[in-house]
């Protein structure tokens, strides 16, 4: 079923079920909010003369190039497949552009998503699969594999873009085996054809280079019972790997965001006795963090913001309420003086020209779903390339708040509510009728940005809260561990921001719906099993319903019984806790209207 046509059977059961009160404005057609974004994503050639954006029409994507200085030529476009979900597009070089998509595939009956890159000549609009296994045994056959002598599901894994050898690229992947143990290789762009830089190495998964594009780091994990982490790293000015434990301080699953201009330097995240993710230098060859870049107290930083040339360290990045950018040293840049510009939007890097002066950013803000915009200079005016959703207007959509409440044991819950557009004063905040809406993951989170569920949900005259009960990301490791040891306390948070929605007079306690997706969708009806006299109704999709299933299904795959102990399992005390905790055993505990939807081909 498709997610506008999903939507809308939701739309009548929720009119059914609650009877929400409507504004005298029509609201936006359920499709408005299910359709795909017409942007997805798009890049600037290295000389800023073309665009490459990934857009949408009718239900499916397609490659648009078009001329920058030329806006009456016609743009020349490439039809993308059905099953074809894009990641993101990027120019190789002046001719070439990389598409990074996802596809469903069936594998002896089992539905599996598999990743590719398609390489397209600008010029003659001629493509292909830049590496595809089944070119070894035989082409596919629509979404199902062919007989194909090598099973290989990761062909679009980009270690390095080598800006300085634009006809090539640095991939992994191996030709022997699922990627166990991946090669390093070098892939000419436009033909596919490669060389082993770095034969795959046993326990090794992923490969880093560093500024020069020089191969340094490989990490991994065992094939042991405890997925034992590895790290190796290759010296600067020799061939020689050595082991993690030569390096004091460095854990092999140190997260590592890259190198200095210096070789010897890695950028590293560290939490440094303190309970939240910061950014620190740790050189090689005195083997210590010698300084910090930036430590935020409250939130977990998420990556570095370097010059154009990579060399310089400028600024860092971490999500507070929305995503925020922390400028070093005085350090300015394009998008700093956009977001000076645009006070209250968030603006998000797209891409850039290859000497940095021309931009491509996204503007948005809770009740606005998102512009392209292209900025040459910080003295030119930004012209906007077209809307994410051109069918949602900005006064179509409720404001966004960011709320807090106290959970039962006094752990302060940061959440996100919104509100029907009709609502525009703080005193109309009474009675309304809510959707509860908890995070997918669950190991996510939720942030003050433009939600096209929750704005749906809002249209139809509804209060969304979403809150970011413990085990969400990004605000430190003892809210994390706190979740991810104990999925009773997760749920324990939605049930406590729904009483405290009805404790503030905010919600009408007899027009409340809990809803999500995945995670989100187990939490629904675990609302509908333990707490029935709070809900009207429980909507889930995708959602994991059998935990001892799901636990003993995951260890088909590799890593899988690990992953699924850490992810899972950890966060329950026993057996009988797990089956507690299973919305299919305790099924006949809920006595609320239910409304289940689940994808014919679930990748997960």
């Amino acid at each position: 079923m498709r997610l506008l046509q999903l939507l809308s059977c939701l739309f009548l059961f929720l009119l059914t079920s609650l009877t929400a009160s409507q504004g005298k404005a029509a609201p936006p057609p359920a499709e408005a909010f299910g359709e795909l974004p017409a942007i997805y994503d798009a890049a600037l050639s290295p000389d800023a003369t073309k665009i490459a954006a990934v857009m949408s029409q009718d239900g499916r994507y397609y490659l648009r190039i078009s001329e920058i200085n030329k806006p009456d030529e016609a743009p020349k476009i490439s039809g993308l497949g059905e099953t074809i979900k894009p990641a993101y597009v990027k120019w190789a070089n002046e001719e070439q552009v990389i598409l990074s998509f996802w596809r469903s595939e069936e594998l002896s009956g089992v539905p599996f998503r598999s990743g590719y890159l398609y390489t397209l000549n600008t010029e003659t609009m001629e493509g292909k699969i830049l590496v595809d296994p089944r070119t070894a045994g035989g082409a596919s056959t629509g979404s199902r594999l062919g007989n194909s002598a090598i099973f290989r599901q990761f062909n679009n894994v980009v270690v390095d873009w080598l800006e300085d050898d634009p006809n090539h690229i640095l991939m992994a992947y191996s030709d022997k085996d699922n990627n166990l143990t991946p090669d390093l290789r070098r892939v000419n762009v436009a033909t596919g054809n490669d060389s082993i830089v770095h034969i795959g190495i046993k326990d090794i998964q992923r490969w880093q280079t560093d500024r020069s594009g020089r191969l340094r780091i490989a990490q991994g994990r065992k094939d042991d019972k405890e997925a034992t982490a590895v790290l190796r790293i290759q010296d600067a000015d020799n061939d020689y790997w050595r082991e993690s434990d030569e390096f004091p301080g460095l854990r092999a699953d140190t997260n590592i965001f890259g190198f200095t201009s210096d070789p010897n330097e890695l950028i590293i995240g560290d939490y440094q006795g303190q309970d939240t993710l910061g950014l620190y230098i740790y050189d090689l060859r005195e083997k210590s963090i010698t300084r910090k870049i930036y430590h935020n107290d409250t939130y977990d930083a998420s990556g570095v913001i370097t010059s154009k040339d990579g060399g310089e360290i400028i600024g860092a990045n971490y999500t507070a309420d929305t995503p925020q950018t922390e400028m070093l040293d005085g350090n300015d840049t394009i998008l700093q003086y956009m977001r000076r510009t645009f006070q209250g939007f968030t603006i998000d890097y797209v891409d850039q020209s290859q000497d940095g002066q021309t931009v491509l950013f996204k503007l948005s803000s809770p009740y606005h779903p998102g512009a392209l915009m292209m900025v040459e200079g910080k003295d030119s005016k930004p012209v906007n390339l077209g809307s994410y959703y051109p069918d949602l207007k900005p006064d179509m959509l409720g404001e966004v708040i960011p709320v807090g409440f106290s959970a039962r044991d006094g752990q302060r819950i940061p959440s996100y509510v919104t509100l029907p557009p009709t609502v525009t004063d703080t005193a109309q905040i009474k009675n309304l009728p809510f959707i509860i809406l908890p995070h997918g993951g669950p190991y996510a989170r939720d942030s003050q940005r433009f939600d096209y569920f929750s704005q749906f949900f809002a249209s139809r005259g509804f209060g969304v809260l979403q809150m970011n009960f413990r085990g969400s990301e990004g605000f430190g490791q003892a809210f994390e561990k706190a979740g991810r040891e104990n999925w009773t306390i997760m749920q324990e948070d939605v049930e406590d921001g729904t009483r405290w929605l009805i404790e503030k007079g905010y919600a009408d306690p007899d027009r409340i719906c809990i809803a999500g997706w995945s995670y989100g969708g187990y939490a629904s009806l675990m609302g509908a099993a333990k707490n029935p006299e709070l809900y009207q109704c429980s909507i889930a999709m995708a959602a994991l319903t059998d935990i001892r299933a799901h636990i003993n299904d995951q260890r088909d795959y590799r890593f899988g019984e690990q992953s699924a102990e850490r992810f899972i399992g950890a966060g329950f005390e026993s057996k009988d806790d797990i089956k507690a905790n299973s919305p299919v055993k305790i099924a006949e505990d809920m006595t609320v209207p239910l409304f289940l939807a689940h994808g014919e081909l679930d990748q997960q």
